[in-house]
């Protein structure tokens, strides 16, 4: 190899290698500065929010049915039973049963907050829904009905939810309603009667026939002026509806 040869090679290693310092010095110049916006965004508010907080499920409420005028009509009527201010801003309707947990648990929870908060601008209509597949939930609809002859139908109603856990365990569901009765003192050759004789037997079935026509396919469901809000959902989403309705 020639001196000129080797001159020429050493120049051009002497040009490359500072021109790849400079590049790899801008590299990581972008690439720090990339990382600081990154963290800076991370850091407000908004990104807090978008990657700590998660959705406050139940608490929204979707967009609703809303149920024609004759639908609304026939589910105002020939309930198991109603409560409250006829003449009210809101009328809710339920369609429910007494071995369902989530119903329970609503019974509990947002349906008392409901009265405790509206209590004279709300008019009540709870109707029967008893699944398939709750082998008491008939039974006990036939029961509340039969303690409403007796004027006792919400007394009843609160007891079953109340206590669902004890009734729905029982061997024998019969003597576990009766039960049921004499705490609430009932006439009980009354009450027995009623309910050996499946006196509401039909007009239970009849009430689930009438919730499946206007679309009701699980329990609780409910309809807020005719609009309709699905399962035990917190008291926040029914004041949603509630609300603007007042």
């Amino acid at each position: 190899m020639t001196t000129n040869n080797v001159e020429q090679k050493t120049k051009t290693v002497n040009l490359t290698v500072p021109i790849i310092f400079v590049l790899a010095v801008g590299a990581a110049f972008l690439l720090g500065l990339s990382w600081k916006n990154l963290k800076s965004d991370q850091s407000t508010p908004e990104a807090q929010v978008a990657v700590e907080k998660p959705a406050e499920g139940g608490t929204a409420v979707p967009e609703s049915v809303v149920l024609g005028e004759s639908d609304w009509l026939d589910i105002q009527t020939n309930g198991a039973a109603v409560k409250g201010n006829q003449d009210a801003p809101v009328t809710i309707v339920e369609f429910s049963e007494y071995q369902c947990p989530f119903c329970s648990r609503y019974a509990e929870d947002a349906y008392a907050k409901i009265w405790e908060k509206y209590s004279d601008q709300i008019y009540y209509v709870f109707h029967d829904f008893p699944l398939p597949f709750h082998q008491y939930a008939q039974k006990a609809a036939e029961a509340a009905r039969c303690a409403g002859d007796q004027d006792q139908y919400w007394e009843m109603h609160d007891l079953l939810f109340g206590q669902q856990d004890q009734w729905t365990q029982a061997k024998d569901v019969d003597v576990a309603l009766a039960d049921v009765a004499i705490k609430l003192g009932l006439k009980q050759g009354q009450f027995d009667q009623c309910l050996a004789d499946g006196q509401y037997k039909s007009i239970v079935e009849a009430d689930r026939v009438l919730g499946e026509k206007v679309g009701v396919t699980g329990t609780p469901t409910f309809f807020i002026n005719g609009k309709q809000l699905v399962g035990a959902q917190p008291f926040e989403a029914f004041a949603a509806l509630i609300d603007p309705e007042l």
